[in-house]
């Protein structure tokens, strides 16, 4: 029977069970994509369902888009059913009500309370809200009313590895410090993956994982926060900017014009996947495996030797079905 507090030895140690979830779930080292894959299949394995198609992109609003190119097209065979948190709480929810009810209700209350991690909270909480403000209008315009539940379908299937940091420290430290290993194996799965994956959306048939930041800048009172520049920074340019934990407009880059298009389809990786009189559709071959690709359409007025680039979506595979998606688009 347990005391309904810690000895001090116990409470001197979870400082340290903090920092290591912290620092495993607040990660800027750029993740490793088959320890990455290993993760999520494991949590599909768990759930006892059918392995997915995995892809890596390098921010949770590069997933986003992926998602948005396939919804475009009436793909939802291809993502298949969200999985959502009644599946997810196979693992943690379980993990959590069959753990902690062997604590005294006045240490549980003690230890949720010592455990919390409002840095953690901070980080999900500004970037889901910033991806919802920047996807809101572009769903809407598309998708009516149906764009807010589509927009919730999405986050419910996505987990975000800074959401765990608190829950799993307690019960590693649990685990370890009350000697509850028969818990082991769960906490080892949910270990692997805040250790190695960003926020990865799970779907039936495909899993889109996040990399990590390359860059995450926090003030002195442990809080979001940088001046004249981004707060937390994503390795394909997305951004936000916060200032002492609050989400602050993230500064408007000029977007790229035509010429810019054509010098940087010149100098990276591309490839002519099809063309049709004066339009080539390209695509950027991206040099890591399962990582998400970009597509292009190319059009070069041949009196005037103008070109135009559009970004156009993956499923898309010949020219004229470019032309006409890029004309539907800007004529509606």
């Amino acid at each position: 029977m347990f005391a309904d507090r810690l000895t001090p030895e116990q409470h001197a140690l979870i400082s340290r069970y903090r920092e290591k979830w912290q620092h495993l779930g607040l990660s800027t080292e750029q993740l490793s994509q088959q320890h990455a894959i290993d993760a999520v299949r494991a949590i599909y394995t768990v759930l006892e369902l059918s392995e997915p198609e995995i892809v890596i992109v390098d921010s949770p609003n590069a997933a986003f888009e992926y998602i948005w190119n396939l919804l475009q097209l009436g793909s939802y065979t291809i993502l298949g059913d969200v999985i959502i948190n009644s599946d997810w709480s196979k693992i943690y929810s379980n993990l959590q009500s069959q753990l902690l009810a062997r604590l005294p209700i006045a240490l549980q209350t003690n230890l949720n309370s010592l455990f919390e991690n409002h840095l953690a909270n901070e980080y999900a909480s500004l970037l889901k809200r910033q991806l919802e403000c920047q996807w809101q209008d572009i769903f809407s315009q598309h998708l009516g009313k149906q764009a807010r539940n589509t927009i919730k379908d999405i986050f419910s299937s996505c987990r975000q590895p800074e959401s765990l940091i608190a829950g799993c420290s307690y019960f590693d430290f649990c685990v370890h410090i009350f000697n509850y290993h028969p818990f082991q194996d769960k906490v080892a799965i949910l270990e692997d993956f805040v250790r190695n994956c960003g926020w990865t959306f799970f779907f039936e048939k495909i899993a889109i994982i996040s990399n990590h930041p390359t860059k995450i800048s926090i003030d002195s009172d442990n809080y979001l926060h940088a001046d004249n520049a981004p707060a937390i920074a994503f390795a394909d340019g997305y951004s936000l900017y916060a200032d002492r934990g609050r989400i602050k407009l993230e500064r408007t880059r000029k977007p790229m014009d035509d010429s810019e298009w054509v010098r940087l389809l010149e100098k990276i990786n591309t490839v002519e996947i099809d063309s049709w009189e004066e339009y080539s559709l390209l695509r950027i071959i991206r040099q890591r495996v399962n990582v998400q690709p970009m597509q292009f359409l190319k059009a070069t007025n041949s009196t005037t030797g103008e070109v135009r680039v559009y970004r156009v979506p993956l499923r898309i595979a010949s020219a004229i079905e470019a032309v006409h998606w890029v004309n539907r688009r800007t004529n509606p």
